[in-house]
């Protein structure tokens, strides 16, 4: 039995990479979430430092500009850019919300579905009911 299971997730791993890794990285996530989102969140911030002070560098040395220049200078820039990454993050949302309301709307019109959600309405309005008389 058990080494059916092996065989079969054997075969699942080389059939779909990407599906294993994802699934992997969500049970990782999962059991070491609490130190692991930190070490990346340290990392990145870590790696931002690093970018930001080669760009104070280059823009002291190829433009002349004195340190405290160059940081205003990167400092306005990052808000420029972490405005615009916001307003397109939050387009590309706002666009996936419109599609997915239109594709529930689109579901819940069925005649089907009607049917049983009118079910569950009137079995939780008699559920209620009981259990406020009770």
């Amino acid at each position: 039995m058990s080494a059916q299971f092996f065989a079969h997730l054997k075969a699942l791993c080389y059939q779909h990479k990407k599906t294993t890794c994802y699934i992997g990285a969500f049970f990782i996530l999962l059991l070491f979430g609490d130190t692991l989102l930190a070490l990346i969140g340290h990392c990145l911030h870590l790696l931002l430092e690093v970018i930001e002070s080669a760009l104070e560098h280059f823009l002291e040395a190829a433009f002349g500009f004195s340190a405290r220049q160059a940081q205003v200078t990167l400092f306005y820039s990052f808000c420029i850019l972490m405005g615009y990454l916001t307003w397109y993050v939050a387009r590309k949302v706002y666009f996936a919300a419109l599609r997915g309301y239109e594709m529930a709307q689109a579901f819940y019109r069925t005649p089907r579905v009607k049917a049983w959600i009118k079910a569950i309405l009137m079995f939780g309005a008699l559920g209620t009911t009981v259990y406020i008389f009770s």
